[in-house]
C-alpha cells in the first residue's frame, strides 16, 4: 500500500508536527527569565547530588575543576529522526553562572521521549577557555569528552580521569558510562 519513499515522508512530518510539542514545557504560570535561571540553578544542584551520592568520589573530582557544566534535564526522542535539547548552568568558581543551550539531531530507531542530565566536568583551564570563548562547542569536533569507568575496586580509572574533560550522564536506569555525546552542540543562552 506504502513505499519505502511515503512511509519515509510520514515518518519526517511526523517527527516535525509531534517532536516540539513533546519538548514543550506545560506551565501554568509563564516563567520570566529570572524565574528559569533559579530554577536551572535548582535542578543543577539536585543532579549534582544525586551524582554525589552515587558517587562519592566526584566530590573531590569536581572540586578541584576548573568548571562544571550541569545539563539536568536534556530530553530526547523521535520516531525515525531523533533529537535532544536541554539547557544548563557552567559554574566557575568566583565568577558568575553562565546558561548554556544544548542540541542534538541523530538517524536510527528511536522510539519514544526520554530525559537524562549531563555533567561535564573541564579539568583544565585550556578546555575550559576554549569552550566558553566558542560560538558553538560541538563534541568530537571542538573537543572531547572521556566518561569516567570505575574499575573493579570500584574506584576511578586513572587514564580517564587524565583527560581534559570529563562526562557523566544520568538516566532513569542510573549512571551510564558507555554512552556518547559525539554531535551534541552547546551554545551560550542569550541572558
Amino acid at each position: 500500500m506504502f513505499n519505502n519513499r511515503t512511509l519515509g515522508a510520514l515518518a519526517l512530518v511526523a517527527v516535525t508536527a509531534f517532536t516540539p510539542t513533546a519538548f514543550a514545557q506545560q506551565a501554568a504560570v509563564p516563567q520570566t527569565t529570572a524565574m528559569l535561571l533559579q530554577q536551572t540553578d535548582a535542578d543543577a544542584a539536585v543532579a549534582l547530588e544525586a551524582l554525589y551520592v552515587k558517587l562519592p568520589e566526584t566530590r573531590e573530582l569536581i572540586a578541584g575543576a576548573k568548571g562544571v557544566l550541569v545539563l539536568p534535564d536534556v530530553r530526547a526522542g523521535g520516531a525515525i529522526l531523533g533529537t535532544e535539547y536541554g539547557h544548563g548552568v557552567l559554574c566557575v568558581a568566583g565568577e558568575p553562572n553562565m546558561y548554556y543551550n544544548a542540541r542534538t539531531a541523530s538517524v536510527g530507531a528511536q522510539l519514544g521521549f526520554e530525559s537524562k542530565s549531563v555533567i561535564l566536568v573541564f579539568l583544565t583551564q585550556k578546555a575550559l577557555d576554549r569552550f566558553r570563548n566558542s560560538k558553538g562547542w560541538t563534541v568530537g569536533v571542538d573537543g572531547s569528552v572521556a566518561f569516567l569507568k570505575t574499575g573493579k575496586s570500584g574506584s576511578f580509572d586513572t587514564n580517564t580521569s587524565r583527560a581534559a574533560i570529563v562526562g557523566f550522564i544520568e538516566t532513569k536506569q542510573g549512571l551510564m558510562f558507555d554512552l556518547s555525546l559525539k554531535g551534541a552542540r552547546f551554545t551560550r543562552a542569550p541572558v
